[in-house]
């Protein structure tokens, strides 16, 4: 393995505006006490899981949950848009985008009980709050691979994605509008260590491009049902889509990146109690569980189980993805993906 999950997290430990939430309020599965009234939840979490958890909530609380399901770049552009008068209670969010946000004061500090959440995924500040870890991968769709490769060995890592026969093939997020895009435009940052070496790749890479979608789980569809070969997928999209029977194999390739998500409470938000009593609830087992079985990401809690069909952390050869690295330098390096590729 190129680099534990430890390191990976270790090094967003130590800027205290990041990595996660220490001890106050009451954790585990049941929800602060509050009974009735609404709450408004930005997430770039797929509609029917989103959905569902604001069900199960609604049950345990009371509280009703009113869902906006975007891309991430969207949330928070309307995030800062709506700045000063907040219409969302609760974000969700990449771990690299809350330091920046909490500068900017839009987002603010709350600390519930973290137990059961691996210490590595705990915010000393209390900005942002874990519920799942996102693996940066592609998709290839078997019998498009064959087709348009010869039948050559699935790839195994980044390098072996730049074939010339694959031109128009590839289909991967607009990184300056998901989260998705961005995440692997900074994984190939971090795994060449500089970006000039990132931007060399890059550039072959967008030579086989044959579409750049506005959202990240839009490449996984694709890929499944045939019209591109390969796709830039987060992990979770890519074992949703080969779970519903689609020819499509999911290759993490070496090294891949990895992202801590969760959510944060919006400043100055419409339901403030409200939006900490979904917060908390979240990191909760019960919902925890719920997110990996309808999500089919990696849990950040050590009493849950792994999703089905998951390559097991430890197998995996990760790059050192810097979180705050990642958050501070987003709006440098999407302009400039725009500015080469035209998106």
């Amino acid at each position: 393995m190129h680099t534990s999950l430890l390191r990976v997290a270790a090094g967003a430990l130590s800027l205290a505006l990041l990595m996660f939430g220490s001890a106050c309020g009451s954790g585990g599965d049941d929800a602060a006490s509050a009974s009735g009234g609404t709450l408004t939840w930005y997430t770039p979490m797929p509609e029917e899981p989103a959905r569902r958890l604001a069900e199960a909530f609604k049950a345990e609380s009371g509280i009703e949950v009113e869902v906006l399901r975007q891309s991430a770049g969207e949330l928070l552009a309307r995030l800062k848009a709506e700045a000063g008068r907040p219409a969302a209670d609760v974000i969700g969010l990449a771990s690299g985008d809350a330091g920046p946000l909490a500068k900017e004061k839009l987002i603010r500090s709350f600390k519930p009980t973290a137990e059961g959440i691996d210490k590595r995924f705990v915010d000393p500040e209390g900005y942002w709050h874990a519920n799942e870890l996102i693996l940066m991968t592609v998709g290839v769709n078997a019998d498009r691979w064959k087709e348009e490769t010869g039948g050559a060995p699935l790839p195994t890592t980044w390098d072996e994605l730049l074939r010339p026969d694959l031109k128009g093939q590839l289909v991967m997020p607009n990184p300056t509008l998901s989260g998705t895009g961005y995440t692997f435009v900074a994984t190939q940052i971090f795994r060449h260590g500089d970006e000039a070496g990132a931007w060399k790749f890059l550039d072959e890479f967008h030579k086989l491009i044959g579409q750049y979608t506005d959202s990240g789980g839009a490449p996984s569809q694709l890929v499944a049902t045939g019209e591109y070969a390969a796709g830039v997928s987060f992990a979770h999209d890519l074992l949703n889509v080969r779970g519903a029977g689609f020819p499509i194999e999911l290759v993490y390739p070496k090294p891949t990146g990895v992202v801590i998500s969760g959510n944060a409470l919006v400043q100055g938000s419409p339901n403030p109690q409200g939006g900490a009593t979904f917060v908390q609830w979240l990191q909760g087992k019960k919902a925890s569980q719920m997110i990996v079985d309808l999500v089919h990401s990696y849990p950040v809690r050590s009493d849950v189980d792994l999703p089905d069909g998951a390559q097991g952390l430890a197998e995996l050869d990760l790059v050192d993805y810097d979180p705050v690295r990642a958050g501070q330098m987003r709006d440098a390096v999407s302009k400039e993906f725009a500015k080469r590729y035209g998106v």
